[in-house]
């Protein structure tokens, strides 16, 4: 088979859209990285509010069965809906609640149980959300 010129102008065109898509996933694949650095939390006084002592609560019993965990959890969040302005401890429930997920439902994967782990023992120790 020759080849004429309208192939190599083929060639040409399917090898620039080769490099094309070459250069933009490397393009975006250079975007999408990020660089994770660790704030280090501003620890003051640390506050004694019903709020937190609820969270307290749910914390000691984040191990727990349901049974004595659903109730725990409820009252913390009365507690966080009934202060105003809210307790700056949304997070840590989030927390609370990533944790509960990964005891109910263990994976192989440890990643987000001691991520949470890590976050709602510097709530109990600093009486502070971090993530915020």
């Amino acid at each position: 088979m020759q080849l004429r010129p309208r192939h190599f102008l083929l060639l040409a065109a399917v090898l620039a859209v080769f490099v094309y898509r070459i250069v933009q996933s490397h393009r975006a694949h250079r975007g999408t990285m990020t660089i994770v650095t660790t704030q280090n939390p501003v620890i003051g006084p640390r506050p004694n509010t019903p709020a937190w002592s609820s969270f307290d609560n749910a914390a000691a019993l984040r191990d727990a069965p349901p049974t004595q965990f659903d109730p725990a959890l409820q009252a913390l969040t009365t507690q966080i809906e009934s202060t105003k302005p809210a307790a700056d401890l949304e997070g840590c429930k989030t927390w609370l609640l990533f944790y509960r997920q990964s005891v109910l439902h263990p994976s192989p994967d440890k990643t987000w149980h001691n991520r949470s782990a890590q976050h709602l023992n510097s709530c109990v120790k600093n009486h502070q959300d971090i993530a915020s």
